[in-house]
């Protein structure tokens, strides 16, 4: 069925999931793993910008092709442009290049995947350039398919799923996240019996000579391997999300005839989802046009801009995708490294819709132990030449989501949401890298946060902690707890806030302390006996953790022994020398000032260490 396919057995299997375990862009098919030597911009595409696509294409699905045009209109950012170089995958037939006013224009088109179209004359910075090619031929498959003829219950059914580089697989464009056209029109004729269903709003329907033509407009910036098509005899139906003040917003569906019934339910969710996702992330994004599902033959589903092509109807995989509209398809990573800023986005934002559903936060909590990934590698993509290494679930997903989990934590409920929120209002329709986000969360929090992402984010493997507590008694009744807490990983060191849980027969602690060392000590006033300290006792950090019971080590004297309400070196002395008395034994000491916020911070707490007194039998 699908043209020239070659099988290729990739050693990084563990993108390839289904939605069971991920309920997210799952990416389960995989034609031909092409590994791309030219992913990044070359040289000339860094010289213009690209406005607009006019997409108007025929499609055969009996032989499998297409052919129709390409129209192009892009801005020059340097002076004396004379050339422009599209990616397009080789293989297809160009039956003629020409500029808006019927003017051929000379090009190349050979086997590097590479359309090369002179210019009639040399631009200087802000001309445009309005090129149309024209073409024919059968799309190539790559990648996650890129563009599919495929069946479903006997009937056709025509997809696209571009991401990575999948776009210039079927049509020739400047291919990369960096660049955002500013809008698209998408034409496509078909045989009469079928439905196309894509980005934007469908402006008008028409058919002739048993062939109908959809035309639609994406007015919203849009990266190219978010250009989508959805083609089959859809059941079409209809929902609303209603936002300040009863404006409303279309919600389309276009779901095969036999599954009409069973997605209702959780389609019926989108409203609810889209709402709860507003609040946390700002408005819906493309409210002036439309939300929707689409359903196609693959396994998870895609995120295209304002209609997602779904491969099931699980709540979970609705959250994700639609997620995605903010995290992906508003802001977008700007090249292929940076893919967690859209899928660790997401999947967090698929732990969030439980939390907000349930309004508990223990939802939260619950999703994201299924998350847990605790092997090595980067979240950081270092390979971006195949799509394995980019849509790895463990690393970019799982682990992404979560470095989010955890610095909402560590910034607090409210700087996190306005963070979010901030980022999307500075970046909006644009691309960003790693630290863009960085350095908007911490202009909100007020938090230093380098540390933080460069071992998360860049670092392998995860902290794993040991907590040995002990304590003494003191004349006062007060306990001095004593808990030290290693990090016991061969990889570095993590440096980051972790909670402390103290446990006593009447209440329950939690102190957050900062732990950037491989052993490091903390100190506590209790007023009872200390059962039990647990590090992380909510998992909020991803992590392993040995926890020890509190063990009892001696008493101490405390307070003033000159009774004149301060401490001074001579309290210190006559304190060591009355606990040594005459055994003369090497003992901890620990002088508390009761004159203090009694808070039983450990800045409360003078920590004498015998050493500084000498040798004990000399006192």
């Amino acid at each position: 069925m699908y043209k020239n396919i070659i099988i290729l057995i990739v050693a990084t299997v563990s993108f390839l999931y289904s939605q069971d375990e991920l309920d997210g862009c799952s990416r389960l098919k995989s034609y031909r793993n092409l590994y791309f030597s030219n992913e990044a911009p070359t040289r000339n595409q860094q010289d213009f910008d690209v406005k607009f696509y006019d997409l108007d294409l025929d499609i055969y699905e009996d032989t499998e092709t297409i052919s129709g045009s390409v129209g192009v209109l892009a801005s020059s950012l340097v002076d004396n442009l004379d050339h422009v170089e599209l990616n397009f995958t080789y293989g297809m037939t160009i039956d003629g290049v020409s500029d808006v006013d019927g003017n051929t224009l000379a090009h190349s088109y050979t086997n590097d995947n590479m359309l090369t179209i002179n210019l009639s004359s040399g631009l200087n910075i802000g001309d445009l350039a309005h090129i149309i090619i024209q073409y024919h031929g059968s799309p190539e498959a790559t990648g996650f398919g890129s563009f599919g003829f495929d069946y479903y219950s006997g009937q056709p059914m025509i997809w696209t799923l571009s991401e990575p580089y999948g776009a210039r697989d079927w049509w020739p464009c400047k291919d990369t996240p960096t660049d955002k056209a500013d809008s698209v029109d998408i034409s496509i004729t078909v045989s009469d019996y079928l439905t196309v269903a894509s980005n934007g709003l469908l402006d008008e329907v028409s058919t002739d000579n048993g062939r109908t033509t959809f035309h639609w407009k994406e007015r919203y910036p849009i990266v190219t391997y978010l250009v989508s098509l959805a083609i089959y005899p859809y059941t079409h139906f209809s929902g609303v999300f209603t936002y300040e003040g009863g404006i409303t917003m279309p919600l389309e569906y276009y779901v095969f005839p036999n599954h009409y019934n069973s997605v209702q339910e959780t389609y019926a969710m989108t409203p609810d989802m889209i709402g709860a996702f507003s609040d946390r992330f700002g408005l819906y994004p493309f409210i002036d046009e439309k939300y929707g599902h689409a359903e196609f033959v693959w396994g998870g589903g895609m995120e295209h801009q304002t209609l997602t092509s779904m491969g099931g109807w699980s709540q979970y995989l609705i959250a994700h995708e639609l997620a995605h509209q903010w995290w992906g398809d508003m802001i977008t990573c700007a090249n292929f490294h940076h893919i967690w800023l859209n899928e660790g986005f997401a999947t967090y934002s698929q732990a969030m819709w439980y939390e907000m559903r349930d309004n508990s936060i223990q939802s939260l909590h619950n999703d994201m132990q299924t998350k847990r990934y605790l092997g090595g590698g980067t979240i950081y993509v270092t390979d971006t030449t195949s799509v394995g290494s980019i849509f790895n679930s463990n690393l970019v997903y799982k682990k992404g989501a979560w470095v989010m989990h955890m610095l909402r934590h560590i910034v607090g409920d409210p700087m996190f949401f306005e963070g979010l929120q901030a980022y999307g209002d500075l970046y909006r329709f644009e691309s960003t890298v790693t630290d863009d986000f960085k350095n908007v969360m911490e202009d909100i929090s007020g938090i230093e946060l380098d540390a933080f992402f460069e071992r998360w984010i860049y670092g392998h493997y995860y902290p794993i902690y040991e907590s040995t507590p002990q304590y003494y008694s003191s004349t006062n009744g007060s306990y001095y707890l004593a808990i030290t807490v290693s990090q016991n990983q061969t990889s570095p060191l993590f440096s980051m806030p972790i909670d402390i849980q103290i446990e006593t027969a009447s209440e329950t602690v939690v102190h957050q302390v900062e732990n950037s060392q491989s052993s490091q000590e903390y100190a506590f006033i209790l007023n009872e006996l200390p059962q039990s300290v647990i590090i992380d006792p909510d998992e909020w950090i991803l992590k392993e953790a040995t926890h020890h019971n509190p063990s009892y080590v001696g008493n101490v004297l405390t307070g003033d022994l000159n009774q004149d309400s301060a401490l001074n070196v001579l309290d210190v002395v006559q304190g060591v020398n009355l606990i040594l008395g005459s055994n003369q034994e090497y003992f901890q000491v620990w002088i508390f000032d009761m004159n203090s916020d009694g808070s039983g911070n450990i800045l409360d707490i003078v920590q004498i260490v015998s050493v500084i007194i000498g040798d004990p039998q000399q006192e």
